[in-house]
């Protein structure tokens, strides 16, 4: 009967180790799966973070590019500023020469019309 009786508290034991085993699996999976799933979202960051390097390196090329477009724009601005500027000068250099040209033309008519009234009292009525 002794014997008997340790037979069924070994089977017992047996049973609930058994069962035990079985929770710890269960336990091992779950956290398997919640180790792939860590992996999964892991990979996923990763890559996100790749494109958004990329988009910064992107981003960071295009404004370099935008600085050097502001800077030849500045450059021409300043050369159309030169030009301006020459050109403000020949303008006023031709007006002063034009102011010339009307005072010599009109210095020209009145000898003219000197002329004209020396000639004609020479003229013989």
């Amino acid at each position: 009967q002794n014997i008997k009786r340790q037979i069924g508290e070994v089977q017992g034991t047996t049973e609930e180790t058994t069962q035990e085993i079985n929770e710890i699996s269960a336990v091992i999976n779950r956290v398997n799966e919640i180790v792939a799933t860590i992996s999964s979202s892991v990979a996923e960051q990763s890559s996100a973070t790749g494109e958004i390097a990329s988009n910064i390196s992107q981003a960071s090329q295009g404004l370099i590019e935008v600085n050097e477009n502001v800077n030849q724009i500045s450059a021409v601005a300043g050369t159309i500023t030169q030009d301006v500027s020459t050109v403000s000068s020949a303008s006023v250099e031709i007006s002063e020469s034009s102011n010339e040209v009307n005072s010599s033309a009109e210095a020209l008519h009145q000898l003219a019309r000197h002329l004209s009234d020396i000639v004609n009292s020479f003229k013989v009525k």
